[in-house]
């Protein structure tokens, strides 16, 4: 969500999220990351170009409409602004949950519920902006999807950006199971295998340009450490 201040508001009786959108910053660190996605040929890790809050804001509203055609859980637009939107409410982020539940069973069930989430998008012909744990939220109503200010699909095919919602849930979740790395492999191998061919292609096209860094990210503490588990997951799936 670079470039996006967010203020949570009343809005009647509801909780309602105050969106404003800046510019994206860091525009060498995005450059630098499409420059490597074109030299592995890996499509799905082609990031969009930035854009300015407009143009951010253009794309979360159109975003949300489509995705809410597709029948997923999104934020509703309670007013929009050319550089800011009110938003209502859909319950904690599933980062939050899981960060709260000590339970690796339990962490695995909430997890799950997000993948299933994600596939029935896939399955009804949708992608995310970016599919990490923090951006989908789990409520009363079941499962969500926020911060949707940037389309995959400007840049790269259908199932490219299908198989980064893969790559980045994976890669946010494996800190989650990271006890039980077999549990996050077999929900790996679950979502891939009701995936469609081309992006079970796209996710293994990924895991062997990058399998190399696995041994490498230990060495470089916790957080990197879990990208190693996500890839080994991924690896395991794909296999």
């Amino acid at each position: 969500m670079a470039g996006a201040r967010v203020e949570r508001e009343r809005a009647g009786d509801r909780i309602a999220w105050r969106k404003h959108y800046g510019e994206r910053g860091r525009r060498w660190r995005i450059a630098a990351l499409r420059w490597l996605a074109r030299r592995l040929g890996t499509r799905s890790l082609l990031a969009p170009a930035p854009q300015d809050g407009e143009a951010a804001c253009r794309t979360e509203q159109a975003m949300i409409r489509r995705l809410a055609a597709l029948g997923a859980r999104v934020p509703e637009v309670l007013e929009a602004q050319p550089r800011q939107l009110l938003l209502s409410d859909l319950g904690p982020t599933l980062a939050s949950l899981c960060r709260a539940e000590t339970d690796p069973g339990r962490r695995e069930r909430m997890l799950a519920a997000g993948l299933d989430a994600i596939l029935r998008l896939h399955a009804a012909g949708g992608h995310l902006s970016q599919a990490f744990a923090r951006n989908i939220t789990l409520g009363e109503d079941g499962i969500g999807f926020i911060d949707l200010e940037e389309d995959p699909g400007t840049t790269m095919p259908l199932a490219a950006a299908q198989a980064r919602d893969l790559l980045f849930y994976a890669h946010s979740t494996a800190r989650f199971l990271s006890s039980r790395p077999g549990l996050h492999a077999g929900l790996m191998a679950e979502g891939l295998a009701r995936s469609a061919p081309e992006v079970r292609a796209e996710v293994a096209l990924v895991v062997r340009r990058l399998r190399w860094l696995a041994p490498v990210s230990r060495l470089f503490g916790r957080r990197a450490g879990e990208f190693a588990v996500a890839l080994d997951s991924l690896h395991q799936a794909s296999a």
